[in-house]
């Protein structure tokens, strides 16, 4: 796994939905059940197709998309934008279970540097593939 550190700024703007996580159950089933509850609503809004993860302090989580041309007034999902002045950067590829492993150098690499990561931490998925092996998640997280 390959890193790096960012010293630019970076912004999501995301529409989504949000919950407290549930000590009861993954994290992945959560995300998975805010996602399932955004792409009904999205209709006919021009999107990018891609889903975000965003996971922050107090447990906290977000999942949601970028619209392309973003509505106005009141809308059901919740906008969250999310900028970032310094992060680390890893792309994971390979089958969603193996991200708690890929976490764990992720997280050692950046301390070895002597840098601190904080929340927010945000995964975007790549596109669907039937072969997990070729699954792509890129990971943002916010450095002190």
């Amino acid at each position: 796994m390959d890193f790096t550190i960012i010293n630019e700024s970076k912004t999501f703007t995301l529409y989504g939905f949000s919950t407290v996580h549930d000590e009861n159950k993954s994290y992945g089933e959560e995300i998975i059940a805010l996602l399932n509850k955004i792409w009904p609503k999205v209709g006919d809004m021009k999107h990018t197709g891609v889903n975000h993860a965003v996971y922050d302090a107090d447990n906290r989580l977000f999942a949601g998309i970028e619209l392309i041309s973003p509505e106005e007034g009141d809308s059901i999902l919740e906008k969250r934008e999310i900028c970032f002045q310094k992060y680390a950067y890893c792309k994971h590829i390979g089958p969603y279970s193996k991200l708690g492993d890929t976490y764990n150098r992720f997280h050692s690499s950046i301390e070895a540097l002597g840098e601190q990561y904080t929340f927010p931490l945000i995964e975007v998925y790549g596109h669907w593939n039937e072969d997990e092996s070729k699954l792509e998640t890129e990971i943002y997280s916010k450095l002190k």
